[in-house]
Formats: structure tokens, sequence, C-alpha cells
């Protein structure tokens, strides 16, 4: 009988035992499944620190586009700077004035600067030609734009060909530069004796070259003029 009930003793100490350990693995079922949030918050954090450096990556191309904006403005500036150095001449508007007269008279025709650029005219040559078969060159007189310096002046008429020509410098100070419009030449032609009547013109020959007083080319415009034989 003894044997008996330490049987069922054993029997029933056996239970408990496997009761607990069917028991067991429930509860580290229970601490793996509250462990997971702490995984997913590794993940959420290592999404959070992608974002950042996404942001910190548009903050950088952002950064790079004002450099590429602040490069194109200096481009754009150092580009108008270069325009600006390369700015065109101002002009000098020279007309070659006209008169009138019969066979055999003396007519005198002006040639005027009706313009001269901010700076002035510092130096010049040019030629201007008429129809040597109607006309002769007698004379070039200064004007008032030379005054009495003279020596300033230079010229030349070739009568066999219908041209003549003009140089004109002033000193290095520029004092006696043209600064002004008015009455640079004049020249005194003899109208020849079987002259048709009608007009005759005087043209310019040749531009040459127009400068101001610091070396800078000046563009020349001229106007051409004649004389009208009666």
């Amino acid at each position: 009988m003894r044997k008996v009930i330490l049987s069922i003793a054993l029997v029933v100490c056996l239970c408990i035992v496997a009761t607990l350990m069917f028991n067991r693995p429930s509860s580290d079922t229970t601490t793996s499944v509250n462990s997971t949030p702490s995984k997913s918050a590794e993940v959420n954090g290592t999404s959070d620190n992608n974002a950042v450096t996404n942001n910190k990556s548009d903050n950088s191309a952002t950064t790079e586009g004002k450099s590429d904006n602040g490069a194109a403005t200096d481009s754009a500036t150092a580009d108008k700077n270069t325009s600006a150095n390369k700015s065109t001449s101002e002009k000098a508007e020279v007309e070659i004035g006209s008169g009138e007269g019969a066979a055999e008279s003396t007519v005198t025709v002006p040639i005027n600067v009706k313009s001269v650029p901010e700076n002035g005219i510092g130096s010049c040559n040019f030629s201007v030609k008429y129809d040597a078969s109607i006309l002769e060159a007698v004379e070039v007189i200064p004007g008032d734009l030379i005054g009495k310096n003279t020596s300033n002046l230079d010229y030349s008429i070739l009568d066999s060909t219908g041209i003549v020509s003009f140089l004109f410098a002033s000193s290095n100070d520029g004092k006696d530069s043209i600064s002004k419009s008015g009455e640079l030449v004049k020249i005194k032609f003899k109208i020849k004796k079987d002259a048709k009547k009608g007009l005759t013109k005087i043209t310019k020959e040749l531009n040459g070259v127009f400068g101001d007083t610091s070396l800078k080319k000046v563009d020349a415009v001229f106007t051409q003029g004649g004389i009208t034989i009666k």
C-alpha cells in the first residue's frame, strides 16, 4: 500500500514538472514579443538618421545651387565689364561745305567739324577729292579751330589727281586739341575757264584715322559738299 502511495506521489510530481516545463516557452515568447518594439525603435532610429542625412544632402544641393548662381552672377558681371571695355568709339562729324561761282572765279569751301567726342580730337588725317578737270585747288587756309598754331597742321595738294590731304596733330599736353565744333580749314578753288554750269561735288576720298587725346580711335563721319557753277 505504501508503494502505491509513493507511486501516485511520483506521478503527481512528474505532472507538476511537465506543467511548469510547458508554461516556460510562453514566458520566453512574451519576452521576445516585448523585445520587438526595441528592434522597431532601432529601425525607426535608422530611418530618422537617414532622413537627417538626406536633409543634409538636400541642403548641400541647395548650397551648391546657390554657389552656381553666385558663379553665374560673377560671370555675368565679368561679361558686362568686358562688354563695357569693348564699347565702340565716339564719332566725329565732318562737313565739307559748299559754294558757288562763275567760270574763272575763285570760291572758298570750308571743312567744318560739326561734333567732337568727349575727349576731343587729338589727331587726324584725311583727304578730299574734287574734279580736277573743273576745279583747281590753289590754297589751304587754317580755320578758327587751328588758329595761329599752324605748326599742328600739314596738308598737300595733288592737283593732277584732284586730291587735298590733311594731317593734324596736337601737342603732347593736348591743350591745342580740337575740343569744340567749328571751322577746321578752308580750301580755295579756282573754277576753270571751260567749266560747264552745274554742281561739281567735293567728297571724302580717305577717312584716314581720327583719335582723341587719350589715343583712342574715333570714328569719323563725312558729309559731302560741292561748288555750283553758274
